[in-house]
């Protein structure tokens, strides 16, 4: 993969990023997780035509930046185990603590 810059059309959903420095390779695992929790149909798409299912499944397993609803809806889809999710993890949920 050349050092390409994303397509305009995924700007709105790096709205606290830097778009323009933004290359892949250098962020595969940043612009994955980003797609998966953010994205709309068009974004995924061009997600899966640009890193491919294996990709994908393997940030599912380790991201714990991703929400436990969007890992289960891939775990679903990509068919990955549970157990396999780094986070559905009690070690890796992040809890809120009351003052």
């Amino acid at each position: 993969m050349t050092d390409q810059h994303l397509p305009e059309f995924l700007r709105p959903l790096f709205w606290d990023t830097n778009f323009d420095r933004l290359r892949i390779p250098g962020h595969e695992r940043y612009i994955i997780e980003r797609l998966l929790e953010y994205g709309d149909d068009e974004a995924v798409r061009w997600l899966w035509r640009t890193f491919g299912p294996a990709a994908i499944a393997d940030t599912v397993r380790r991201s714990r930046a991703i929400s436990p609803n969007t890992a289960n809806l891939w775990a679903l889809f990509l068919d990955i185990p549970r157990e396999e999710i780094r986070c559905f993890s009690k070690r890796f949920r992040i809890t809120s603590k009351v003052f």
